[in-house]
């Protein structure tokens, strides 16, 4: 009886759900991802528009007669956005009315290793990206090992782009952890710093973004407890960092080719670069539905045709496909897609190796 009951509730919710969604398209919308922003409101042709100190434009997804309350007015906003490739339209679930000079955005410092990409322009063919973490070398001034990094600006040529890579690092727990990135290689002239050094690959971490002194937690980021950033580094920086560097116990890195044509493969590069250069200040990781995982099977769907496309709820607004952000069941689900094949290199401390022309 109580199986017929729960099945019963469930079923009448979804038909609410449905019925509803026809008639407010918001509702139908699911939303994924938690933001704070602070700005002026400004209304425009009916529209509700939050406007930011560092010239952001977001439109208020609200009621438009409590939204008329805050016209011309500062506000700090919390709400959701639906995912992290689409940030433009915010559901709010509160607004209150702030001081005009709390609309400035503070700095706060971050950890070293972490930067967000910028934009810089796009002309000519090629996109140009400031904050891309290029070097690792060790800290002369510390008694433990410490990395120190190097940042450059570099021009990237979409057109040189020849393979695409899902990276895997394991971590305690293994049979549910693990960190996921996403890379390219390149040929030669493909990746060319400002002083005209060439990198033959790219790729991009997602990570929480740490203030100095946050401790990283998988519980943690269930909560509204850490910005998001991301990062786009080289593969020796990154290997270098986890693998010699950092004090994990698993140092692992397990590098599976992307079976996809060229062209996909060049809108993909062009799809993570914009999207890597996305300002992200209010936007918050978590866990399962903002994290380093389902993000890149964000950025996947973006190139593949609909049968191959993954889905990232299992009921809009209430269920994640857990299959689409846990990071084991994604390559097993990438596998199974024909989307990855077997890993084509492991990269540990006894087996180091940064090279693409030994990865196949």
């Amino acid at each position: 009886m109580q199986k017929i009951l729960t099945r019963s509730l469930f079923l009448f919710v979804l038909v609410a759900y449905i019925i509803v969604a026809q008639f407010s398209p918001a509702f139908a919308k699911p939303f994924a991802v938690n933001y704070t922003l602070k700005g002026i409101v400004q209304i425009t042709e009916g529209i509700p528009c939050l406007y930011t100190a560092d010239g952001r434009v977001f439109q208020l997804l609200m009621d438009k007669d409590k939204a008329r309350k805050f016209n011309g007015k500062a506000v700090g906003v919390e709400g959701k956005v639906a995912q992290a490739d689409e940030v433009e339209n915010v559901k709010v679930k509160k607004i209150d009315i702030i001081e005009e000079e709390d609309v400035q955005i503070p700095e706060v410092e971050h950890e070293a290793y972490q930067r967000p990409a910028k934009m810089l322009f796009e002309a000519a063919g090629t996109m140009t990206v400031g904050n891309l973490r290029w070097d690792i070398t060790p800290d002369p001034n510390s008694e433990k090992k410490k990395a120190l990094h190097s940042w450059k600006t570099a021009t990237i040529n979409p057109d040189k782009v020849v393979k695409a890579y899902f990276l895997v690092k394991p971590f305690a727990p293994k049979f549910l952890a693990a960190h996921t990135l996403l890379g390219f290689s390149f040929e030669q002239g493909g990746v060319v710093g400002k002083d005209g050094r060439e990198s033959d690959n790219i790729f991009l971490t997602i990570e929480a973004y740490k203030k100095l002194g946050q401790t990283y937690g998988l519980v943690k980021t269930m909560k509204k407890n850490f910005d998001i950033v991301w990062i786009l580094t080289t593969l020796h920086n990154y290997a270098d960092l986890n693998v010699n560097y950092n004090n994990d116990t698993d140092k692992e890195i397990i590098i599976y080719p992307i079976n996809l044509t060229r062209e996909q493969t060049r809108s993909l590069l062009v799809e993570t670069i914009r999207q890597s250069c996305v300002n992200r200040q209010g936007e918050y990781y978590h866990t399962i539905r903002n994290n380093c995982t389902n993000n890149l099977v964000i950025l996947l769907n973006r190139v593949l045709p609909a049968e191959k496309k993954i889905k990232l709820w299992k009921i809009p607004s209430m269920i994640y496909n857990l299959k689409a952000t846990m990071p084991v069941a994604v390559v097993k689900l990438l596998k199974k897609k024909g989307l990855i094949g077997e890993a084509a290199l492991t990269i540990t401390k006894e087996n180091f190796v940064t090279d693409f022309n030994r990865i196949k």
